[in-house]
């Protein structure tokens, strides 16, 4: 009895995976001229993440939000993006902009010195304003195509050119460089940390989502392609169509 329990639930998952592989190849015309040729499956993707997002991730931020003063908020913050200041400077001296990699280089001293571990961002009151770059970045500007727009679980919005970016910006990270965090369950509770405020950052976005009255998949597709042609001072060269059956 046992083993066939097992036998049908393999079955059933195969099934369930065939499903979402067959589906994620029947592509329509509009998810073709939209580049996202995995519109099944990056939809199913995406209503998983804001299933999760309602039943916990959610719940988990507005909890952070209530008991976390607004000033300890802005200095978990603050301590957050001045980690990742030598992504952002490996990733400019990539990109050929040595001025701004040394802006970002002062900033990242400045604010670890004085600034408490970068608790205060002291280095924007002395006007070295942040930079902002990533590898995904970086391969855009040396040419390289976007690729098709996908959905990543928890993470959201991507595409192939961006997702092999979030790979890459893992080894500048400071997280990455001291193998006592990178081998405990410190890099956990950085994630998560850093995870709830991504989320926080990002509550009007997902407010606006639930208001709008189009596509919400369409949309976060629109907004993500537009910031990141944006960065690249480029415009989105893909037509988003909304839904129509």
């Amino acid at each position: 009895m046992g083993h066939n329990t097992k036998s049908a639930g393999r079955l059933a998952a195969l099934a369930v995976l065939t499903g979402l592989i067959l589906g994620a190849c029947t592509t329509r015309p509009e998810s073709l001229q939209a580049n996202d040729p995995f519109e099944p499956l990056n939809r199913a993707v995406f209503d998983f993440n804001l299933a999760a997002d309602q039943a916990v991730i959610a719940p988990v931020v507005y909890t952070y939000r209530g008991a976390v003063p607004r000033t300890g908020r802005l200095g978990v913050r603050n301590f957050l993006r001045n980690l990742n200041e030598p992504v952002v400077f490996a990733n400019l001296l990539l990109q050929g902009r040595p001025g701004d990699a040394f802006a970002t280089a002062s900033r990242f001293g400045l604010n670890t010195i004085v600034g408490v571990g970068g608790l205060f961002d002291v280095a924007s009151e002395a006007n070295i304003y942040r930079r902002e770059a990533d590898f995904g970045l970086t391969l855009g500007r040396w040419g390289v195509e976007s690729g098709p727009y996908l959905v990543l679980p928890f993470l959201g919005p991507s595409n192939v050119r961006d997702t092999v970016g979030r790979f890459v910006d893992r080894y500048p990270h400071p997280t990455y460089w001291v193998e006592d965090i990178r081998e405990s369950d410190a890099i956990w509770v950085y994630r998560g940390v850093y995870a709830i405020d991504v989320r926080l950052q990002l509550d009007e976005t997902f407010a606006s989502l639930e208001r709008s009255a189009i596509d919400p998949y369409v949309q976060l597709r629109s907004v993500y392609r537009q910031n990141r042609s944006a960065a690249l001072g480029q415009q989105d060269e893909f037509e988003d169509l909304p839904e129509f059956d």
